[in-house]
């Protein structure tokens, strides 16, 4: 509820006029500012938006808060996936305690595949959009996950410098406005085709672009001439990489299905074995210290090899099929590894193609009039 002041007129773009007028200069921390494109940079913004969505974006939506805005409501998108995730790991895992030793054994071994489907859809589908937005990259100059820290100024919060005195009607509160930090928002810059940051790139940026994709060079207004390509490119390339994603991620669940990975966790993971040498009750701590140290060495190194030969004869499975299997069974997970491998394929070179095709259109006088005032791409 805000406030009823009374006694005070306040001019709302006045006060905004002067607080921005006394600002001090902004840091250059505090401006909108394109990041490096790569792996680490991409894996901070993914992990630093799936924090916030958990902890402070839905308090914000469910208080109503005025400062919610549609990236915050974006980012919670992801909350569905964490519940359902979990619901697939627990609805055998945490309900083994209830069946009979042979039913909780099915079940634990069950919940194990499904724990590891969890895992491996989730890196399935975030690093198989490589595969499309790498060479589109370097073969159209636009790189659609380019991730920018955008930042946010939030309204204000007024304040009162004491509450109003029941019936007391010369008793006027002083009126606080108080600037709230800036949020820091990691963000794409075409992660928009309609509204692109074409402010936060150089110019040469669609000279770049624009010899990429058969515009020319030297051109009066490369901006003006590549935006149409630089959209075509958004839209071609995000679609493929989303749809390629999933049929990544579809792989990665076929391959959890496949191989002995209840044996591995059951070995490695549950903590039932960690290394080789005892450590007795009546040792120095220097000394257990080192030996369980050692102990965690050993068990972490046996557990890498263990978990690479698992993987290995979980592909094999996955691919060649399982022992025994006949027809469709047998061949499905290579026709499943092919259909990904081609849609990314056929993603990246369909990408190219219309690119480079739309930007000679755009050279063709027959194909486009440039003397008139607004044209049709």
């Amino acid at each position: 509820m805000i406030p009823k002041v009374t006694g005070e007129m306040v001019n709302h773009g006045a006060k905004r006029h002067e607080r921005s007028n006394k600002a001090p200069h902004k840091k250059e921390n505090e401006e909108p500012k394109v990041l490096p494109s790569n792996v680490k940079t991409r894996t901070m913004a993914s992990f630093n938006r799936t924090a916030s969505a958990a902890t402070e974006y839905w308090v914000k939506g469910l208080n109503g808060d005025v400062n919610s805005n549609f990236y915050e409501f974006l980012a919670m998108g992801r909350i569905p996936y964490w519940v359902g995730g979990a619901t697939f790991i627990g609805v055998f895992n945490g309900m083994s305690r209830f069946f009979d030793a042979r039913g909780a054994h099915q079940a634990k071994k069950l919940g194990t595949k499904l724990a590891t489907g969890v895992v491996f859809y989730t890196l399935a589908k975030m690093l198989s959009k490589e595969l499309v937005t790498r060479p589109v990259a370097w073969a159209t100059g636009v790189d659609i996950d380019q991730p920018y820290l955008n930042v946010v100024y939030p309204f204000p919060k007024v304040i009162l410098s004491e509450p109003p005195k029941p019936g007391d009607k010369n008793n006027t509160p002083k009126r606080i406005i108080q600037d709230l930090d800036p949020q820091y928002q990691y963000q794409k810059l075409w992660e928009s085709v309609e509204f692109p940051r074409i402010d936060l790139v150089k110019p040469d940026f669609f000279d770049k672009v624009a010899k990429k994709n058969g515009l020319g060079e030297n051109l009066n207004n490369a901006e003006t001439e590549a935006k149409p390509v630089l959209k075509n490119i958004i839209s071609t390339a995000t679609t493929a990489s989303r749809v390629s994603s999933f049929l990544w991620a579809a792989c990665g669940v076929a391959l959890a299905a496949c191989g002995d990975w209840d044996s591995y966790y059951q070995t490695y993971l549950s903590g039932a074995k960690l290394g080789s040498k005892p450590i007795k009750k009546d040792m120095p701590l220097k000394e257990k210290a080192k030996i369980k140290l050692g102990n965690i060495w050993e068990h972490t190194k046996a557990g890498t090899i263990a978990l690479g030969e698992t993987f290995k004869t979980s592909a094999k499975e996955f691919y060649h099929g399982a022992p025994g299997s006949k027809g469709f069974k047998k061949h499905a997970g290579k026709l499943l590894f092919f259909t990904a491998l081609g849609s990314s394929i056929f993603g990246v070179a369909n990408t190219i193609i219309r690119a480079r095709s739309f930007g000679k259109n755009l050279c063709d006088e027959n194909v486009i009039d440039k003397s008139k005032d607004s044209m049709a791409v």
